[in-house]
């Protein structure tokens, strides 16, 4: 049987590495990143990464990627999914909050990823059936970290909920869930970990919890 992986934003530096980890573990991997990185993003040596355009911020452009990736196989097996903005300039603290950059971080990094999973779903009734979203602890409602600014905070933390309902939701159908906090350096050994992470089973499969690259679980 062959394995079939979609990773988004895989035009981010440790996304790339990732791809190339779960080609080099003969994998079929759809690499999917925002239309203008696709001519600048080169995975030579590895026939099995097969890249599409997709902006997880609009919801014409991932229903066509999905498109797409039915014309390229019959099933994903797993979805590696991940917000698409980042916090770069936006500043903590309630004086900095911008309500136009909360809007576009939530429907960059709220939206986005569950556009992502409603798009794909149908691609995944058989296989592993296994949804995955690489975050950030400062979505953490549980730490609270204060040096994350509002918006980034804030859309990190609705993400999660979202996926907490999914989980509930799709476990009667077989489908099981990883989160996890990479520390975004990139070698092989990271990836690796992560890999681990996300194919194999875990003890207690009803339990949703962010595992940090370090083996720390975190809370939601």
């Amino acid at each position: 049987m062959t394995w079939t992986v979609l990773i988004t934003e895989a035009h981010q530096p440790w996304s790339q590495v990732l791809c190339r980890y779960f080609a080099q573990q003969h994998w079929e991997v759809i690499a999917c990143m925002p239309e203008e990185s696709c001519a600048n993003i080169s995975f030579t040596g590895h026939d099995q990464i097969r890249v599409i355009p997709l902006d997880a911020r609009s919801k014409a452009s991932v229903q066509a990627a999905a498109e797409r990736a039915r014309g390229m196989t019959d099933h994903i097996d797993l979805i590696i999914g991940q917000g698409a903005s980042d916090e770069e300039g936006e500043l903590p603290g309630i004086a900095a909050v911008s309500s136009s950059r909360l809007m576009e971080a939530f429907n960059a990094n709220a939206l986005g990823p569950i556009r992502i999973v409603e798009a794909f779903l149908p691609m995944m009734t058989q296989g592993m059936k296994r949804i995955a979203l690489l975050t950030d602890p400062k979505g953490s409602m549980g730490l609270s970290l204060p040096e994350s600014g509002f918006g980034y905070g804030m859309s990190k933390a609705a993400l999660h909920m979202a996926f907490t309902m999914m989980h509930g939701d799709l476990r009667r159908d077989g489908f099981t869930f990883r989160l996890y906090a990479s520390a975004l350096e990139e070698g092989e050994n990271s990836a690796q970990t992560a890999f681990h992470y996300f194919i194999q089973p875990r003890e207690d499969e009803e339990r949703i919890v962010i595992l940090h690259e370090t083996g720390a679980e975190l809370p939601l």
